[in-house]
Formats: structure tokens, sequence, C-alpha cells
């Protein structure tokens, strides 16, 4: 996969994040749910793409952000979340927001490589149908569902 699609998904992953109710309902989705922020927008941004849901490949993404998440973001996070408890540690908490940032734009750029061989559908893609993909307990709690639903009709 070029560089432009990798930075396609990291640009459309920064223009979403700016949006104050796209934030929310991911950070709601990552802290309430463990669902990767990173897997998130990249479903999103592949069914506005076009890209036709796939369940091997949205698996093997899964894999890759979780696995992502639990070895390098959530213990980062932790860290900066405690850090930014202690007054007198301003500048190490923006440097841990760096290094996590740094992270998350490490995965998204990875991520559309395992998307080389998607098909594009033809069709409008219903964001739903790749976050079912990516996020399969999504069809068996309506709680996260609704966190679901709210996320993608911002």
């Amino acid at each position: 996969m070029d560089d432009t699609v990798k930075q396609d998904l990291w640009r459309y992953a920064l223009l979403r994040w700016q949006d104050r109710d796209c934030e929310q309902a991911c950070l709601h989705l990552q802290d309430d749910f463990q669902v990767p922020v990173s897997l998130l927008l990249c479903g999103l941004w592949l069914a506005e793409c076009g890209k036709q849901p796939d369940a091997l490949v949205g698996r093997r993404m899964a894999e890759v952000a979780e696995q992502f998440e639990a070895d390098y973001l959530r213990p980062l996070r932790a860290v900066r979340r405690k850090a930014g408890e202690d007054s007198r540690l301003p500048e190490f908490k923006r440097q841990l927001q760096q290094v996590e940032l740094e992270g998350e734009r490490w995965l998204l750029t990875t991520l559309p490589a395992l998307c080389d061989n998607l098909l594009p559908a033809g069709v409008r893609v219903d964001p739903m149908g790749w976050l079912l993909v990516l996020v399969p307990e999504l069809a068996q709690c309506e709680e996260l569902q609704a966190a679901m639903n709210k996320l993608v009709a911002l």
C-alpha cells in the first residue's frame, strides 16, 4: 500500500478527532468497552472509502490493534492519566501524550497495509458493517451497540 493511502487514514483520523462529539464517543468506547480508537476510525474510514467489509481482514486488523493497545497504548495511557493527577508533572504528562499520539499514528499508518486486497463495494457501505466485523461483540451487547450507533450517527 502506498504512503498516500496510509496518510489518508491518518488525515481522516485527525479530522474526525477534531469533532468533540466524535472524540467523546470514541473515548467512551475505548474506556468503557476497551475498543481501540484506531480500529474504530479505520472502520469508519473503510466504509467511507466504499470498501466491502471482510471478516478475515477485519479480524486480522482487530488482532493487530488490540495487541498494540495491550502492549503499548494502554500502559502509556495509564501512566499519562496518573501523571495528570500530579500537579508537579504537567510537562511529563504532555510528553507522554506525544508518545501516545505517535503510537496511535503508527497504528493508523500500519492498519491500511492489511486492507490491500479489499474490494470496492460498488454501493454505499454502512459503517456498522465494518464495525460489526472489527468488534464482533457488538452483536451481543446492547450498551455497546448504542455507543457505536452514536458514533456512526456523527
